[in-house]
């Protein structure tokens, strides 16, 4: 008589207990929202830490600002008032290449009384009108190269940045030419357009009280 071989018992059922698979959804989908709530706080992180950097940046340009007024009201001596203007283009604005021209209303035409760094031999007076420069004196406007439009520039001005109008009140004074930018700042920001505004203001109307001495002499 055969033996029958033992028949092997069949594995027991490991059933997941109720609610397992429906606590894993609701797991991954806590996880997911954590994971969206840790990018946003990641974001707000970013933009509060660019903000305080223009928060900085703009305290740091209003230091400069107040310097520079400062400076200018420091002395009616009319040599050291353009030192001033020279040593502020040159540690604020960032160039060594400039040119500061008093309007001859006799002659129409603009005389060059101030520069550093530049050949003045071909600048010494400027017709109203002619070139950036010029144009500058004649319609009191600012010019900003970066800005893309402008007249055109005279044969030496193919390295102009920018050119300030300076007001006595409604007055026209002169001009202050900004040529090269020093190479750890090539290009011109939104406080140098302050600057700007700031000595098309300020600079004019103190360089038109250094013009007569407190005796009422010419300096």
């Amino acid at each position: 008589m055969s033996q029958v071989p033992p028949t092997k018992p069949a594995p027991p059922d490991f059933e997941a207990p109720q609610g397992t698979d429906e606590r894993l959804g609701e797991l991954r989908a806590e996880n997911a929202s954590l994971r969206t709530q840790l990018d946003a706080l990641r974001q707000e992180r970013a933009r509060l830490k660019e903000r305080l950097s223009e928060a900085d940046a703009r305290e740091t340009s209003l230091v400069g600002l107040c310097a520079a007024s400062h400076r200018l009201h420091e002395t009616f001596e009319r040599r050291t008032l353009l030192d001033i203007l020279r040593d502020i283009i040159n540690n604020i604005v960032g160039s060594e290449e400039l040119g500061i021209f008093e309007l001859d209303a006799a002659r129409s035409m603009l005389v060059l009384v101030h520069s550093m760094g530049i050949e003045p031999a071909g600048l010494q007076s400027i017709p109203l009108g002619h070139g950036i420069i010029g144009q500058t004196a004649l319609t009191g406007q600012l010019f900003v190269a970066s800005a893309g439009k402008g007249p055109p520039a005279a044969e030496n001005e193919s390295a102009l940045t920018a050119c300030v109008p300076l007001r006595v009140g409604s007055r026209f004074w002169g001009v202050i030419a900004i040529f090269g930018m020093l190479p750890h700042k090539p290009t011109l920001g939104d406080s140098d357009l302050e600057l700007f505004e700031l000595l098309e203001k300020q600079a004019g109307l103190v360089l038109a009280a250094s013009e007569t001495d407190p005796d009422g002499h010419r300096s």
